[in-house]
């Protein structure tokens, strides 16, 4: 390191000493095994040359920052560069990429279909911390909101009385929404995008994910395998057959043939007592990433965005896990 870089970690010191959540996410996963999955999609070797890149472990800690805190690409270029807690996650040893760099090897990652690997390098390495999936599963999903251009929306209805089409300019259609759709859930229209989640029910870790546009049920959506044990999910699934081998506990519901009966019911809040955690993760990355929503225009880009966004919670998640592992050893000891 250099003097500059010195000096930020010796200041890093006294935010380390506040409780930064930072260096513990760092620790729980081995960062070197995603590195061959970012170097694939560099462009820049001694054949073809082309500017060194940024480290690829740097890369792939941006992107899990930027999910962890909700930020846009300029957002986390200047946060990079104004947080000492942010630099001391990604390391103090050379300099930060800039937003193009993040937009460019994301967009890479996406049309090679780098998310898969890197999402099943996450998972085998979970397995090996001994996170493996023991008391079954439980499948949801929740909406992604989306920007539906309502002014322009409005003007195109206007026009449309009027026998008229707009024409829009090749920066306006870039901003346009291209695979939103809408779905209506208990009397609230949606726009967007829907992301559907398999939990560990022990560990509450997010073993599988899918995402869709808004309009597809939920019950389109199958994330259940042979080797999960048990399937916990809510009304929305009735009628889903699970594979052979997975105890079906999905909750019923009442048909046109007759309401639920007292063991029916008891049988459902069972279930739902059980499958409750799994809205936390859509709370905590609503609530604590401020992910909520997507910013970006088509199905693929939130679906790579969305599996950095799952990537950070199962991290965040194990912090929360070894923390509670220590809190027991202590009111054992």
């Amino acid at each position: 390191m250099d003097f500059k870089q010195c000096m930020m970690a010796e200041a890093y010191r006294d935010v380390e000493g506040l409780g930064d959540r930072l260096p513990l996410i760092k620790q729980q996963i081995n960062w070197e095994k995603f590195r061959p999955i970012i170097a694939s999609v560099f462009r820049d070797n001694k054949i073809t040359g082309g500017r060194p890149h940024t480290d690829e472990i740097v890369i792939m800690r941006c992107m899990i920052l930027q999910q962890l805190y909700g930020l846009s690409d300029e957002e986390l270029e200047f946060m990079l560069t104004d947080r000492l807690s942010f630099r001391n996650f990604v390391g103090f040893e050379g300099g930060v990429p800039d937003f193009t760099t993040i937009w460019t090897i994301r967009e890479r990652l996406k049309d090679a279909k780098k998310d898969d690997e890197l999402w099943a390098e996450l998972q085998i390495q979970m397995d090996e911390k001994g996170l493996k999936i023991k008391k079954g599963v439980i499948q949801d999903a929740t909406f992604i909101k989306a920007d539906q251009g309502r002014k322009r929306k409005e003007i195109e209805k206007k026009l449309e009385k009027i026998g008229q089409k707009p024409e829009y300019t090749p920066k306006q259609l870039a901003h346009m929404d291209s695979d939103g759709t809408y779905a209506v859930k208990n009397g609230q229209v949606h726009y967007g995008y829907k992301s559907h989640v398999k939990l560990d029910v022990g560990n509450h870790l997010i073993r599988n994910y899918e995402v869709t546009t808004a309009s597809l049920h939920d019950s389109q959506v199958d994330l259940i395998n042979c080797t999960d044990g048990a399937a916990y999910k809510d009304k929305g699934y009735f009628g889903v057959k699970v594979p052979e081998g997975v105890e079906d506990k999905t909750m019923k519901r009442g048909t046109r043939a007759g309401k639920l009966n007292e063991e029916e019911e008891r049988r459902n809040l069972g279930i739902s007592r059980v499958r409750s955690p799994g809205e936390r993760p859509f709370a905590v990355m609503g609530r604590t990433f401020h992910g909520a929503g997507t910013y970006v225009k088509t199905l693929e880009r939130v679906k790579i965005k969305e599996m950095f966004r799952f990537f950070a919670f199962d991290l965040y998640q194990m912090v929360t896990l070894v923390r509670r592992e220590l809190r027991a050893l202590a009111v054992a000891g």
